[in-house]
């Protein structure tokens, strides 16, 4: 058998066992794509918002409830006291991350003026800052000694500035149009 005989009876062979590689390679490859864990969603960059009068009023300022203890509905109640004091409150949940006794206060900066204004509804808020919440929510973290909220507490506090970096306020959909 000559060489030109012998590659044309290999030659097919070949190419298909290259091809199996090929289309098995890249099978797992887009396997591990799948499997990879998606990146984590940013939290949307703060937007400024103007103060009337210079007060950054309650219902200008967005809140999260987590329950950091064995209390059940406990963020719940306070969510709903938020709102009455006409804080956004957009979630509650339970806090794996930080725990505590009483309260904790979340924000952006400790001298944030929405941090203020949130902690000021509570009588032993310990204030804390995380400067990975760019989106300036204030997150409320509450245990099993919280023993509720000031009586009166402020609806608004001076800000020095016209406008105030807060997460973006939501918005009514628009209607459809016929």
């Amino acid at each position: 058998m000559d060489a030109q005989k012998l590659w044309r009876t290999i030659r097919t062979p070949l190419i298909l066992l290259v091809l199996i590689a090929v289309v098995a390679l890249g099978t797992l490859w887009a396997w591990q794509q799948i499997l990879k864990p998606s990146p984590k969603a940013q939290p949307a960059p703060c937007v400024p918002q103007t103060v009337q009068d210079g007060k950054l009023l309650s219902q200008q300022v967005t809140v999260t409830v987590d329950n950091a203890g064995s209390k059940q509905g406990l963020a719940g109640q306070v969510s709903r006291s938020l709102t009455a004091q006409k804080f956004v409150v957009t979630g509650t949940g339970n806090s794996t991350s930080i725990v505590t006794q009483d309260v904790v206060v979340v924000g952006y900066a400790v001298d944030a003026p929405e941090v203020k204004l949130v902690a000021a509804q509570f009588p032993k808020a310990e204030v804390r800052a995380d400067t990975t919440m760019t989106d300036h929510l204030v997150r409320v973290i509450v245990g099993d000694q919280f023993a509720g909220m000031k009586d009166k507490a402020a609806a608004a506090i001076a800000v020095d500035a016209p406008s105030v970096c807060l997460p973006a306020l939501p918005s009514a959909s628009a209607s459809p149009s016929s």
